[in-house]
């Protein structure tokens, strides 16, 4: 079940990207800090900020994307996470989805993915193409030496 994000999910989102591998146990108060934006100003602003629910009420996936400014109507998937215990279920596609139907339905043009060139992100870049994103850049050494930007592209109302 998906649904948006409540001021309760902060800690079990942490959960979840931590054991995804996309944050450290020490990242909570960012975490925090991007559950209380969008309750404050992310909802006016139409920021998405979804969390997957399994069946016993337990967050098990996230998802979030923001404008990107100075841009006409495209997005910045900025956080996916599910976690690895239900990876390969199919609730990362439906929580992407989800993302690209309601910007779709909003008359938004682009979303974009910036992700990692490392081995340990090739499943993440697998799936991206698997949802027809086409890689579209790479900018050498971005986040470290050896570790490329790598930007996904997709344009929407293709979903």
């Amino acid at each position: 079940m998906l649904r948006t994000v409540s001021s309760d999910d902060a800690s079990a989102i942490h959960g979840v990207v931590v054991a995804a591998g996309l944050f450290r146990e020490e990242d909570r108060w960012f975490i925090e800090d991007m559950v209380s934006e969008h309750l404050t100003t992310g909802i006016e602003n139409e920021h998405g900020f979804w969390v997957d629910i399994d069946d016993e009420g337990v967050v098990v996936g996230v998802v979030n994307w923001r404008p990107k400014h100075g841009a006409n109507a495209v997005w910045d998937l900025t956080m996916i996470a599910i976690h690895p215990s239900i990876q390969g279920e199919g609730r990362g596609a439906a929580l992407m989805a989800h993302a690209e139907q309601t910007l779709a339905s909003a008359d938004q043009r682009i979303i974009l993915v910036e992700t990692s060139s490392t081995p340990s992100y090739a499943p993440a870049r697998s799936f991206y193409h698997s949802l027809g994103y086409a890689e579209e850049a790479r900018i050498r050494d971005y986040w470290d030496d050896g570790d490329d930007l790598v930007l996904f592209r997709k344009r929407l109302g293709q979903v």
